[in-house]
């Protein structure tokens, strides 16, 4: 059923018939940006005589078709029929079409002032050609109400396109604080708006267990909530418990929503650290059962793991084989990061153990645990297992993927060993990070993560050879949720960085442009509007760059990614107006400057907020 991410192998892109120009950046506003858009006159208009084709007898071909009728329909008002045929007498219709030999996420689009035709081999990437579709049209096709006065046309042009990459994911993490059911699969519907096509459920954490397990009914009674939150070590309680979990009837729900979009779930159980929910709910998981746990209140890695002996194995076994049922994904991931060795250290029980097993070391006691696992997961589950990159410190099983999250030095190690790897370094993919002034923005992890730094990362270095590139599966962004309370805050974090993710993921290194991509958020954000994602709105406002561990005098850089602006400012306390100094290269600042700075149109008409620093 979940067919969207290849399972061994990336996408090769093609020879490229034109790059898209900054001069029609906006006309098009396509993101991500396809491999080629060729110009041509006049546009395609959806009117009530506008007819879907369906040329071959496909449920899962007709399926897309008739969801991309009932958006139209929801907006509009107007009731496009889908038909079965290869559709000559239509005046005026939306053929799609089946073309064997295309890749399983590759689509072809032609729009004419009479017909489009959308040709793919694989509903993976009739499904792409439709968002791109959707894109082309006005933003009011992502509204939730019908909108008068709308001309629903379509620009015409010719657009080949397929995927760099064959993993372009997102992870939420839901234990630090639990997210609802329907933010959830609106975060989904919004990955899939920009086709990236893997929703990583980080499910399970030290301060929540979020998902309903039958045979383990405590595990949300007691692991899913906890008695107030804390945070970091030495800050006060806020006195609020919290809690939350998704029933099996949800995540049923929520998977069947992701399949229409084309977007695989996978879910995370951690293992065997960041376990304390499922200690507090179940201590004869631990080492020492007759100890008192709860549920964690603070952030931070705990001591308390889960022991390596038969009634753990079993419970996790059991669980899995629940989920085995919820989750028809490929993939499951299993955590294997920051599991603390001092509980293991002092059990009798698994000291024990290692003189059985023949091993010295606790690091290798870890080894067991998660080989014992994976060889659950591959044989009863079928599935491949990924695993944090700490899972590369040992004796790794060959076939697990490696989720590189501490810079590019695991993902060598991986590839080296030709192990397949998907790349998230936090220092371009972690999006808990700063985005906009960090003595001004909530608080939040502690780097700067402007959105030009996300769009300019690749997943390859230059310096990887050629023969490994295959084993790098494509990349993924994190948002863990330590500082993230709420669904409006995961979005103000998520975007726009979440889009400039997803080109980077989608787009052969040639073909990705930051100008074109500034040009194109200018429509990207007037869809957001309409889908009511609360995103960031540093897009507008001028970002100082300076580094902060310079003795003064600073060199201090503004930037400011709307196109076509002038940054404007002054260094005398006053508001900068139309009339102020245009910023053209970097300042020199002193302890005690203040420079005050916005964007302004060639039309004098200020954007965004005035940005003002006092440099001390």
């Amino acid at each position: 059923m979940m067919k969207n991410i290849q399972m061994l192998g990336v996408w090769v892109t093609a020879t490229l018939m034109m790059h898209y120009t900054v001069a029609n950046a906006q006309k098009y506003g396509i993101i991500p940006q396809p491999q080629s858009v060729v110009e041509r006159e006049g546009e395609f208009r959806i009117d009530r005589k506008t007819v879907f084709l369906v040329s071959v007898d496909d449920s899962s071909f007709v399926e897309v078709a008739e969801n991309l009728a009932t958006r139209i329909k929801a907006v509009s008002g107007m009731k496009i029929y889908v038909k079965k045929g290869e559709g000559q007498s239509a005046s005026k219709a939306v053929v799609f079409e089946k073309k064997e030999g295309m890749q399983i996420e590759e689509y072809a689009l032609n729009i004419s002032p009479r017909k489009i035709i959308i040709t793919a081999s694989h509903p993976n990437g009739l499904f792409y050609g439709v968002q791109t579709i959707c894109q082309l049209l006005p933003p009011e096709i992502y509204g939730k109400r019908q909108t008068k006065g709308i001309r629903w046309s379509i620009p015409c042009c010719e657009i080949k396109d397929a995927p760099k990459f064959s993993y372009r994911g997102m992870m939420l993490d839901v234990g630090r604080y639990f997210m609802p059911k329907n933010f959830v699969m609106k975060f989904i519907d919004l990955l899939a708006m920009h086709k990236q096509n893997a929703f990583h459920w980080h499910l399970t954490e030290d301060q929540g267990w979020r998902i309903e397990i039958k045979k383990y009914p405590k595990l949300t009674e007691v692991g899913a909530c906890r008695k107030e939150t804390t945070g970091y070590e030495g800050a006060v309680g806020d006195g609020k418990p919290h809690g939350g979990f998704y029933t099996q009837e949800d995540i049923r729900e929520v998977v069947e929503y992701a399949r229409q979009r084309y977007v695989t779930i996978i879910p995370e159980i951690e293992l065997p650290g960041h376990s304390s929910a499922a200690i507090a709910a179940y201590p004869e998981l631990s080492c020492f059962p007759e100890r008192n746990y709860e549920v964690p209140t603070g952030w931070g890695v705990k001591k308390d793991v889960l022991c390596p002996n038969a009634k753990t194995f079993m419970f996790l076994e059991d669980v899995f084989t629940e989920l085995f049922d919820l989750f028809p994904s490929p993939y499951y991931h299993i955590g294997g990061d920051e599991c603390p060795k001092d509980r293991w250290k002092e059990s009798v029980y698994c000291q024990d153990l290692k003189k059985v097993l023949g091993i010295q070391t606790e690091d290798e006691l870890q080894i067991f645990f998660v080989h014992r696992m994976d060889k659950f997961l591959r044989e009863k589950g079928g599935k491949k297992i990924i695993g944090w990159d700490e899972i590369l410190d040992g004796d790794a099983v060959p076939s697990t993927i490696v989720m590189s999250y501490r810079g590019h030095a695991p993902a060598m190690k991986a590839l080296s060993r030709n192990m397949y790897t998907i790349l998230t370094p936090n220092r371009w993919c972690y999006l808990d990070y700063y985005q906009e002034d960090p003595e001004k923005e909530q608080k939040s992890q502690g780097l700067f993560l402007p959105l030009k730094k996300v769009y300019n990362y690749y997943p390859i270095s230059d310096t990887l050879s050629v023969d490994k590139h295959k084993f790098i599966l494509g990349m993924q962004g994190c948002i863990w949720t330590e500082f993230i309370q709420t669904p409006d805050r995961v979005e103000y974090m998520a975007f726009p960085r979440t889009v400039a993710m997803s080109e980077v993921a989608w787009c052969d290194k040639s073909n990705k442009n930051w100008e074109s991509f500034c040009e194109r958020m200018v429509k990207e954000f007037k869809r957001l509007d309409q889908k009511e994602v609360g995103y960031s709105k540093a897009f507008y406002n001028v970002i100082f760059n300076f580094d902060r561990d310079e003795k003064y005098p600073k060199t201090l850089v503004l930037t400011l990614d709307m196109p076509k602006c002038i940054i404007r400012y002054t260094t005398d306390g006053s508001t900068p107006t139309s009339q102020s100094s245009v910023y053209r290269e970097p300042l020199t600042v002193r302890e005690g400057d203040c420079i005050q700075a916005q964007g302004f149109t060639a039309q004098g008409k200020p954007i965004g907020v005035e940005v003002s620093k006092i440099f001390k």
